[in-house]
């Protein structure tokens, strides 16, 4: 009799565990980068979120939140892929929007997303949020969209392994970015070949180019009182860079940079 008192809770487990369902491990999503559909539209408010106006209201644990106001028209809309962190190398040097690189700062490197722009990253195997600045350019690592300081990556729980796998929520555009004109600017590269202080100098320089690189687009931008001659845009880098080779073959000092930062 006691034999069967301690087989009988042994078999109802037993019985309990066969009918149990069984779960599949869903496929893992494509790690394609996606444009989001809301990229259009800019937050409206007139000033720059700076460190003193996002407010650190702890939801949970590593999640740093802005103001309500900051939230994005559309929440849904996101990008996917995979962020890789960026430290110690590069700590004190230049970033692309001309700041001083600080692993302990909430910043990040994106490759065309306006400079000062704000994006909420998620990291899909833990859930742990953080909310990062655009100040750099980069990474250009295959299926990699972000690439984070050291801060961040440890706020996402992500350091010690490298990467991890992210969705990129925009939570503000910069002041200066016009809707009209959409990414496209941000996406596309142009040939920097001089600088100016006044127009009349750089539209005879334009003119001397256009004489000897006759199938080069050359052109004349003006921004903040400075008249850049440039040429260009180009979808592709590569194109780019090879109108850079033409050029510098031809005597003509130049770099490839993004057509707007």
């Amino acid at each position: 009799m006691k034999q069967i008192s301690v087989l009988f809770p042994l078999l109802v487990i037993f019985m309990v565990s066969a009918c149990a369902p069984t779960y599949k491990r869903q496929p893992t999503q494509s790690r394609e980068f996606f444009t989001p559909r809301n990229w259009q539209i800019p937050i409206e408010k007139e000033d720059q979120p700076g460190p003193a106006s996002v407010t650190p209201t702890k939801i949970k644990p590593n999640i740093v939140m802005p103001d309500e106001e900051d939230e994005p028209k559309n929440p849904e809309e996101q990008m996917i892929g995979f962020a890789s962190w960026y430290g110690p190398g590069f700590h004190g040097e230049k970033t692309a929007n001309g700041e001083q690189y600080d692993q302990d700062a909430l910043t990040a490197a994106h490759r065309f997303l306006p400079m000062n722009t704000w994006v909420q990253v998620t990291n899909l195997e833990n859930n742990k949020t953080v909310i990062v600045r655009i100040n750099d350019r980069g990474p250009y690592k295959k299926n990699r969209i972000i690439d984070l300081t050291r801060r961040a990556a440890e706020s996402l729980e992500f350091k010690e392994q490298g990467t991890a796998r992210v969705s990129l929520k925009v939570i503000r555009y910069p002041k200066d970015y016009d809707p009209t004109e959409g990414m496209t600017p941000y996406k596309q590269m142009i040939v920097q070949i001089g600088v100016f202080s006044t127009m009349q100098r750089a539209d005879a320089f334009k003119i001397k180019l256009n004489q000897k690189f006759t199938k080069i687009p050359i052109f004349v931008e003006t921004r903040k009182d400075l008249f850049y001659v440039l040429a260009g845009p180009y979808d592709e880098k590569n194109a780019a860079d090879r109108v850079s080779n033409v050029l510098k073959r031809g005597g003509i000092d130049n770099f490839v940079r993004s057509y707007k930062k």
